[in-house]
């Protein structure tokens, strides 16, 4: 009996100083989302379900957001269901497979468009616009069977899940001969090289957004909520009419896309690309800082420029061009007609400026050259009885060369005389090209053979007959610089006396080389349309008809 208490004193004693175990509890697991098989849609949409789209982005619009959210779910089953998931890449998924995803989009949703004023039917619409929208949405569902590939690439063979093939439980669609080769293929040395070069590009994005499915549109739509409720709040009327905010602009809905749960920004870049943006906003209140077109709060704070087929922070269905509109091209700014008035004004006064500074040093350097005898004049054209020594001869009839001509042949393929014409040394390039060394300048005084053709022909002038008070090249070879014929008159006979270039008689008077005192003016007409850099003239005073006086009048 002692034995039986005390064994049962042990077993007591045993029991109580055993602690108690706690009760396993099954693990609640986090509920995730599932493929769908859309038997929900049918159900609850047993016919044709309405869904509108707008004309310019061809995207779903209006408050039926769990419609659009059904259409994105719809269109993503039959990505997955329908192209192989052995083919490569979308463009290799044959036409016939796109044309079966399309009917049946059609056959459960009635699409129209809106235009701005109406809504019209799918099958109404221009026939460029239908196949843009088609196009459109078939590529979107190409997008959803890339990422349904790269998924199960992810999950059931890098992933937790590689021991537990994806056709069992949740894609019964598949098949184990379909997956095998799948994993074969995705195994691949090309495939893993394709896979790291993803992973390496993802890896620069150092901003990512977290949007729920929704995207942008989604949270534009939860800002502007948020401001109506925030203005009916601040009412203390409650039957006023507040009107409805205007939508949120991008720099603001960027920085929403990235803010944590706690109000926290996910990274140090987006903290930092954050600040930017509350200190080009406080700068635009204050008006030192102005946005202009693409180059807005959001660009100037990243610090680049977006991408042309794609927006920042404002979602999918944009590009450059369409949200910002055609860019202008540099220097065609619009300027106001202030703006335009004070550069026309500062042009003038420069222009005047430099006009004074130059007629100063002309005056001061023909006030300074006077008696120099290597300062060049110009005579006036009134007859001058001066020269009472020398005469040019007129006699062209007689075949006879003026002063400082010569003469111009060409060789076609004998060598003939075509033209008398003047050398003139005014730079090393004519008719927007340059001079080689054995090429000169001349220009054509009268002309011998007007149907020759000219050694370099030009737009203008490809005959000898169209090179009249023009400037063109000349081979130099091809140039015979004549001796001056002169007349002296002076002792009442008219012989003629040739005297080489350059020189002069032996009884002529010290002057300057004659020259036919119409030409000088004429010659500096034609050269104006060369002479790039700026000539200074010494002329004698009074030739212009002006005097010292009159100019310091026109240029005080």
């Amino acid at each position: 009996m002692d034995a039986g208490s005390g064994s049962a004193n042990q077993t007591g004693a045993d029991q109580t100083d055993v602690p108690e175990q706690p009760v396993a509890q099954p693990m609640r697991t986090r509920r995730a989302r599932k493929p769908t098989r859309m038997a929900r849609l049918t159900l609850r949409y047993p016919g044709k379900v309405k869904i509108v789209f707008d004309t310019q982005r061809l995207m779903a619009v209006g408050p039926q957001k769990k419609i659009i959210d059904n259409f994105k779910s719809y269109l993503g089953f039959l990505g997955r269901k329908q192209p192989s998931i052995l083919i490569k890449s979308w463009k290799l998924v044959s036409a016939n497979t796109k044309e079966l995803i399309w009917q049946a989009i059609l056959e459960k949703f009635e699409i129209f468009l809106f235009d701005g004023d109406k809504e019209v039917e799918f099958s109404l619409v221009d026939v460029k616009l239908r196949d843009k929208f088609k196009r459109k949405w078939i590529n979107y569902v190409g997008r959803r069977w890339a990422v349904f590939k790269t998924n199960l690439t992810t999950t059931f063979i890098y992933g937790d899940k590689k021991d537990e093939p994806p056709y069992v439980k949740e894609y019964e669609f598949l098949n184990k001969e379909t997956w095998e080769a799948f994993v074969v293929l995705r195994l691949s040395e090309e495939e893993k090289s394709k896979r790291l070069k993803a992973q390496e590009t993802q890896s620069h994005n150092k901003c990512p957004q977290r949007c729920s499915r929704g995207g942008y549109e989604v949270l534009t739509q939860k800002i502007i909520d948020e401001k109506y409720k925030t203005r009916q709040q601040a009412s203390d009327d409650p039957s006023e009419i507040i009107p409805p905010p205007s939508p949120p602009s991008r720099h603001e809905t960027w920085k929403r896309a990235r803010l944590k749960p706690s109000g926290e920004f996910i990274n140090p870049e987006v903290t930092t690309i954050a600040a930017k943006i509350d200190v080009l906003q406080q700068e635009q209140s204050s008006g030192s800082f102005t946005p202009s077109g693409r180059n807005d709060i959001l660009a100037v704070a990243i610090g680049k420029p977006d991408h042309p087929t794609r927006v920042r922070g404002v979602g999918k269905g944009y590009t450059v061009r369409s949200y910002f509109g055609k860019q202008q091209r540099a220097g065609n700014e619009m300027v106001s007609r202030e703006e335009m008035a004070a550069i026309i004004a500062e042009m003038k006064a420069e222009m005047q400026a430099e006009m004074k500074a130059e007629m100063r040093m002309m005056l001061s350097s023909q006030a300074t050259s006077e008696g120099d005898p290597h300062t060049p004049a110009i005579m006036s054209a009134k007859g001058s009885c001066a020269i009472d020594f020398v005469q040019i001869s007129q006699q062209e009839e007689h075949g006879g060369n003026e002063a400082g001509e010569c003469e111009l042949y060409v060789e076609d393929p004998h060598k003939r005389l075509v033209a008398y014409g003047r050398i003139h040394e005014l730079g090393s390039s004519i008719h927007h090209r340059k001079m080689k060394e054995d090429e000169v300048r001349v220009s054509v005084d009268r002309i011998i053979i007007s149907d020759a053709l000219v050694p370099f022909p030009t737009e203008e002038v490809t005959k000898v007959g169209e090179a009249s008070n023009q400037f063109i090249a000349w081979p130099r070879r091809l140039v015979v610089e004549n001796v001056l014929v002169v007349e002296n008159v002076k002792q009442g006979n008219s012989q003629r006396q040739l005297f080489p270039k350059n020189s002069s008689p032996a009884n002529q008077e010290p002057r300057s080389t004659p020259v036919k005192e119409m030409d000088a003016l004429k010659t500096l007409w034609i050269a104006a349309a060369d002479i790039k850099e700026p000539k200074i003239l010494c002329i004698e005073a009074g030739i212009l008809g002006l005097t010292r006086t009159s100019v310091l009048e026109l240029c005080p």
